[in-house]
This record gives structure tokens, sequence and C-alpha cells, in this order.
């Protein structure tokens, strides 16, 4: 069983000041350390990118074997750089043994370093879908621009960076036991082309779901798969509902980003109140555990 009060905040890739790299993930590194001090004063947060260093890599597999973490929260920007096989190997043992994972990605193959993930987590690579690894992929584009031509399906319009949709609660679960600003809903950040979940199993429940403001196709904002005799997997459409640039946008983006923001969450800061309040309800119930 991990250790409750051990989290970790980690990339799929190596740090890349032009990319998806974990500083940009600073706000939701302040809610995860604020929310476990509020439910121990012992808890502790790592955060980091995926290791270049050999040495470092084998550290962080070494955390992973030995049950060091109770919870950990991936994000997987990877475009075939991602992890090496032995680190799946170890996030599998951590699960196994009683880890809690958080899982975000984003639109077409981003994070489908994921697919690797074998034993217990071998619905990751399924309930994650990827352009590489969906035979029956509709062929319809949901998002197009000839500015993002390398964005393609899977992916669904849910709004512009720095501004929200309305997520509809399709559970009564733990996870989203707290108040929120629309009652049996989430207001969270919007993402131009968030990446496709699907439950594939009798152990998934949907969690959340919203609507494409292009197609009105809903779709799966977050999936929660809690198997008997390990970790809970919580799997999330896109990373851009924890990013710094979707929660503030003066934070700023890589240069490839291309698609407009909006100032929705700047101009009203409490439309960040329900994103924050999830974030702390994930972090207890995963200590809780």
């Amino acid at each position: 069983m991990g250790a409750p009060t051990q989290a970790l905040l980690l990339s799929t890739i190596a740090t890349d000041p032009n990319d998806w790299h974990i500083g940009r993930f600073s706000l939701l590194g302040d809610m995860i350390r604020a929310a476990g001090l509020e439910f121990d004063p012992a808890f502790d947060l790592t955060i980091s990118d995926y290791p270049k260093d050999d040495a470092l890599r084998k550290a962080l597999q070494a955390d992973l074997l030995s049950g060091r973490f109770g919870q950990i929260w991936l994000i997987a920007p990877d475009m075939d750089n991602g992890p090496d096989p032995s680190f799946f190997r170890a996030l599998e043992s951590a699960v196994k043994a009683g880890c809690d994972l958080v899982i975000a990605r984003d639109h077409t193959d981003l994070g489908s370093c994921l697919l690797e993930l074998q034993g217990c987590l071998n619905d990751v690579g399924q309930t994650q879908t990827f352009q590489r690894s969906w035979p029956d992929l509709p062929e319809d584009r949901e998002y197009a621009d000839d500015a993002s031509a390398s964005i393609t399906t899977p992916c669904v319009v849910t709004g512009q960076n720095g501004g929200v949709q309305i997520c509809r609660q399709r559970a009564d679960h733990p996870l989203l036991n707290f108040a929120s600003m629309i009652p049996g809903h989430l207001v969270i950040p919007a993402h131009p082309h968030e990446g496709v979940i699907r439950p594939v199993g009798m152990s998934q429940t949907v969690l959340l779901s919203s609507f494409s403001i292009t197609s009105g196709r809903e779709q799966n904002t977050a999936v929660v798969d809690e198997s008997p005799g390990r970790g809970m997997v919580l799997h999330h459409s896109t990373f851009h509902h924890f990013a710094d640039y979707n929660l503030d946008v003066s934070a700023g983006a890589p240069d490839f980003v291309l698609d407009p923001p909006s100032s929705q969450i700047a101009d009203s800061p409490v439309l960040s109140n329900d994103i924050k309040a999830y974030v702390r309800s994930v972090v207890h119930y995963a200590c809780s555990n």
C-alpha cells in the first residue's frame, strides 16, 4: 500500500521550456500540496518531469517499486518521446500495491506512451483513445483549423483556453461530494481540442461529461476505474483541465499553441472555484483510501 501522505506530480517528458513540461502545472501543484497539508501536516509532494539522467530514472522507478507514493498525478504530453518501458512496469507495480493514479493527456496521439501499460493497467490504453490504436475511429474532424493542421481526430472542442465548460455530474461518487457552483454540474476549464476517453470495463464509471461546442456531441470528461485489489485510476480527457495557461492565460503557453484564448476566467476568477474544489476532493479521497 502506498504511503497516503506521499504524492507525485510527474510529466511523461523531459523538461522542455517550449512544451507542456511540469512547470506549466505549478497551480495544480499548489492545489495538491495545499489539499494534502489540510488532510495531514506530514503530506509531501514531489514534482518532476521525467528525468533525462539514467541514475535519476532508476531512483524514480525504485520509489515507485517501494510503494513510496500513495497518489500519482501523471501529465502525459509526450509524442513518441515518453518514458522507457521500465518506468511503466514500476508504475503498474505501484498501482497494483494500492497507489491511486490520475491520468491526463490530450488530443490525437499525445500521451501515447500510455499504450505501454500492461497488467493491472492494461485498460488505460483503451480508455485513453489514440489515433494510432482506434481502428473504428470516426472520420469526421471535430476540430479543423488550417493554422493547426497537426491537430486531428480524436478530439472534442469544449471551448477556448482560458474559458470554461459546464460538465454534468454523471455519478454519485465521493469524488464529487462538495458544493459546486451549479448543483449537479462542475464548471471547469475548457480546451479547443480535448482528448477522447471511453469506459471499457465494468469497473469504470463515467464521472463527468460535457458537450462539444462544434458538433453538440456529448463527451466523457472524467472516468474513474476502481477495480478491487489495486489503486484507483482516474482518467481526464485533457491535461488542460489543470494547466496554468487554462487557469490563467497570462501564464503563457508553448509557441506552437495558436488557438485564440478567452478571458472568461481572468474576468471572473470565481469560475476556477470548482476545479480547485475537485482537486482538493481527489487528493483527500486518495489520502483516505
